[in-house]
């Protein structure tokens, strides 16, 4: 199994390849200077890239698709129905958040949520100065499980764009009496990484379709 890194340059690819060189797995890396015909010598591609670049590279692997795992994030609904074409010929895993820790989180927000209906409700996130889509992917996926309880609720997602940090959400439930304060912060990149070595095992032998943190968090 050879793997493939597109955008090994980047901040997040660079953390991928020292987990992929620690675990001993066979990958190389695709930058953008590469030639991109270089992937069909790969069984699986990982990219952490732009939503622009992603697309592009999307595009071109559906001509000789290969499994995909996903972490870009700012997708355009459009670019969504791109990537499900794409799962009805090989298997593709996105995540707007490769925390296992994080997941989990999602996987039992909805319980909590359906007994505190009457509380009320605040949503932020902060990430590094650098990431350019607002409200993050995670902020969306945390407001999606809540909308599984409350389809009608409309909550505003605060999101700030500070200094190097690398990834915090929080929830905060407040009645009259209590609060109730939710967070789960990265301390580093490398939790995301790990979490790409799990989509790694999971996706390795599926033959196509569309799976997430979810799916995976539902078999561990």
């Amino acid at each position: 199994m050879k793997i493939a890194i597109i955008g090994i340059n980047g901040r997040m690819g660079k953390e991928v390849a020292n987990a992929l060189r620690e675990n001993n797995y066979d990958f190389f890396g695709i930058d953008k200077n590469d030639n991109f015909e270089n992937y069909k010598l790969a069984d699986i591609l990982i990219e952490f890239t732009n939503r622009d670049a992603n697309v592009e590279h999307i595009k071109y692997v559906l001509n000789e698709p290969r499994k995909y795992i996903i972490g870009t994030t700012g997708f355009a609904e459009e670019d969504m129905e791109l990537i499900y074409k794409l799962s009805e010929k090989t298997a593709v895993f996105l995540s707007y958040n490769f925390s296992y820790g994080l997941n989990v989180l999602l996987k039992f927000l909805p319980l909590l949520y359906q007994n505190l209906l009457n509380y009320d409700l605040i949503l932020y996130e902060m990430h590094h100065r650098h990431k350019k889509d607002k409200p993050s992917g995670t902020a969306k996926m945390i407001l999606e499980r809540l909308k599984k309880v409350n389809s009608g609720l409309n909550l505003e997602i605060f999101s700030y764009r500070i200094g190097g940090i690398f990834g915090e959400h929080t929830l905060i439930f407040s009645n009259e009496s209590e609060v109730i304060e939710i967070t789960h912060r990265a301390l580093s990149r490398r939790v995301f990484a790990l979490g790409v070595l799990k989509a790694i095992e999971f996706i390795k032998n599926k033959e196509r379709g569309f799976f997430n943190m979810e799916n995976l968090v539902e078999v561990l």
